[in-house]
C-alpha cells in the first residue's frame, strides 16, 4: 500500500521529512522490521519505542510513527497517541475489515469467553457465519486456531478480521479485555454491539484499584466505539452503566428488572428455563449448567436477536451447543463428579463452587492455585472463599511465572483459618483430590480451564487439566 493512501486521514502533529513509499508492513517491534516497513514507536509501561527508531531505520523501515521526533534522517510522523494511530493504521492496511462485519465486543471480568462462544455458536447454527476471537481460540466459523492473547494486538487483530471477511463471515465476536481497551487495541473499531458481563476483583496489579479497572472497561461503551450496548443489570457496575451511557441500551439479568430475563430455571440432565427477550419467549434447553451460565446465555441471546436472528432458531441452536472447553465441564465416574473450570477470580470461584454444591450429595473438594506476577491481593480472598464453600481445599500451582510456588500458596493460606492441603505439583494435587473422592462427592478443578500449559520461569510446559483428569479416571482405583 502506498504511504499516501495509508496515512490519509491520520491525525498528525507534525511530519519530518518526505514520506512517499510503498508500505509492505506495519510493525511495532524493531526486531521484526523489514524492508518497506512502517515502524510504530509505542510507549509501554517499562520501555519506549522511540529508543528503537534508529534500529528500525537500519533494518529497512521507510518511516516511523512516533510521539516525539528522533534526531534521524528517517521520515517521521508525529502523533498525539501512537497506540491509537497503530490501531487506525492497521485497520486501513488490511482494508478496514471491521466495517465489513457485524462486530460484537464482549468485556467484563468473568463470562467473556462463554458469552463470545455462545454468540458465535448461535449465529453459525442459525446460518450466519461468524468469526470468534478470544481466550480459548480463534475461529472463522469452520476452522480453529490457537489464541496467544485474549485480545490480539492491532496488526494481528485486523489481519484476522480480514481473513474472516475473505472466508465468508458476515459477523465477528471478540473478547475485549480491560488491558486491550487501556492500550487502545480496538480504537479503530466501532462495534455494532458491546456487551458488559460484570466487574469483579481482578488485575489490580496493573490497574491499582477497582475504579481505574472499571474506567478501562467503560472505554468500550463510548458512542464513537459502540452503536448499542448489552448490559448486565445484576452487576453494580452494570447498573451504573445503564444510568450513564449515551448509547442505546439493552439490559439483561436474573435478579433485577431487565429487558432480557429468564424464569422457571430447572437443572437435571440439562439446564431448562424460559427466556423473555423483549416479549419474544424462548424455551431453552441447554447443556451449560449454572445460574451464571443462564446469565451468560441471556447476553448471547440478546446479541443474537440484535444480529437479526429468529427466536425459534436461537432456541434450537442453544439446545445443540456443547459447553465451551474448560468452562464448567462436568465429568462423572462411579458416582463421583469432577468439574473443570477456568475460575481464577474470587467471584468466578464463588460462582463455580456454589453451582458445584448443588450437584453434590457428599463432600465438595476444590483444587486451585493463583497465577504468579498477577494481583496478589485476591489470593487470600480466594482462599477464604474456598474454605467457606468447600469441605476440602487443595492448594496447588497454577501459572507461577517468575514467583515461587511456595510464596503463592502462602498468600492463599493467609485467607484460610482451618486446614488445607498444599501439593505444589498440579498433577499430583489432582490425583490426591480425585482418589479421595467417594460416591456423591464433587471435585472442582479450578483456575486453568482449557489452558494447555503451566508457565514457570519463562517456560511453558505442556499440561492440561482435562488430560490429567482423564488419565486418573482411566485407572481402576475407584472404590465405594
Amino acid at each position: 500500500m502506498r504511504s499516501e493512501e495509508l496515512l490519509a486521514g491520520l491525525k498528525t502533529e507534525g511530519i519530518k521529512g518526505k514520506i512517499s513509499a510503498e508500505i509492505t508492513d506495519i510493525c511495532a517491534d524493531s526486531r521484526k522490521v523489514g524492508k518497506g516497513s512502517l515502524f510504530i514507536a509505542l510507549k509501554g509501561t517499562h520501555d519506549d519505542g522511540g529508543k528503537y527508531i534508529a534500529a528500525a531505520a537500519q533494518a529497512g523501515a521507510v518511516a516511523a510513527v512516533c510521539e516525539e521526533f528522533a534526531p534521524l534522517e528517517l521520515p517521521q510522523i508525529k502523533v498525539k497517541d501512537a497506540r491509537a494511530a497503530f490501531a487506525s493504521l492497521c485497520g486501513r492496511f488490511f482494508g478496514d475489515p471491521a466495517q465489513k462485519l457485524k462486530m460484537v465486543g464482549v468485556t467484563g471480568t468473568n463470562g467473556k469467553s462463554t458469552v463470545a462462544y455462545l454468540v458465535q455458536q448461535i449465529a453459525c447454527r442459525c446460518g450466519m457465519r461468524c468469526g470468534l476471537i478470544g481466550t480459548m481460540y480463534i475461529s472463522d466459523g469452520e476452522k480453529r486456531y490457537p489464541a496467544l492473547l485474549t485480545t490480539p494486538d492491532p496488526w494481528e487483530l485486523n489481519k484476522t478480521l480480514a481473513q474472516f471477511v475473505q472466508s465468508g463471515c458476515r459477523a465477528a465476536v471478540m473478547e475485549v479485555s480491560a488491558h486491550a481497551l487501556y492500550w487502545r487495541k480496538t480504537d479503530n473499531i466501532r462495534f455494532d454491539i458491546g456487551v458488559f458481563t460484570n466487574l469483579t476483583r481482578d488485575h489490580l496489579d496493573f490497574f491499582g484499584d477497582m475504579r481505574a479497572y472499571a474506567l478501562a472497561k467503560r472505554r468500550l461503551f463510548a458512542p464513537e466505539r459502540v452503536k448499542k450496548a448489552v448490559i448486565n443489570s445484576d452487576d453494580e457496575e452494570g447498573v451504573r452503566l445503564l444510568n450513564c451511557l449515551r448509547v442505546p441500551l439493552i439490559s439483561y439479568g436474573l435478579d433485577n428488572p431487565a429487558d432480557v430475563f429468564a424464569v422457571n430455571i430447572a437443572q437435571s440432565e440439562k439446564c431448562r428455563y424460559v427466556v423473555n427477550d423483549r416479549d419474544c419467549l424462548m424455551d431453552i434447553s441447554s447443556r451449560l449448567f449454572g445460574r451464571f451460565n443462564v446469565s451468560n446465555s441471556l447476553a448471547a441471546i440478546a446479541c443474537a436477536r440484535e444480529l437479526g436472528l429468529d427466536c425459534a432458531k436461537i432456541a434450537d441452536a442453544m439446545a445443540e451447543i456443547e459447553p465451551p472447553g474448560g468452562r464448567f465441564n462436568v465429568y462423572q465416574k462411579d458416582g463421583r463428579t469432577f468439574i473443570i473450570d477456568f475460575a481464577h477470580t474470587p467471584d468466578g470461584l464463588k460462582n463455580v463452587l456454589e453451582q458445584a454444591r448443588a450437584l453434590c450429595s457428599g463432600k465438595l473438594t476444590v483444587v486451585f492455585g493463583c497465577g504468579g506476577d498477577r494481583d496478589k491481593s485476591k489470593r487470600a480472598i480466594m482462599g477464604g472463599i474456598a474454605e467457606a464453600l468447600a469441605d476440602r481445599v487443595v492448594i496447588t500451582a497454577d501459572n507461577p511465572r517468575s514467583e515461587r510456588r511456595e510464596d503463592i500458596a502462602a498468600d492463599i493460606l493467609k485467607g484460610i483459618k482451618g486446614e488445607a492441603v498444599v501439593i505444589h505439583d498440579r498433577p499430583q494435587a489432582l490425583e490426591y483430590a480425585c482418589k479421595a473422592a467417594r460416591r456423591g462427592d464433587v471435585v472442582v478443578i479450578a483456575g486453568k480451564g482449557s489452558e494447555e500449559y503451566i508457565e514457570e520461569n519463562n517456560v511453558k510446559t505442556p499440561y492440561e487439566d482435562k488430560k490429567q483428569l482423564m488419565h486418573i479416571l482411566d485407572e481402576k482405583w475407584l472404590s465405594d
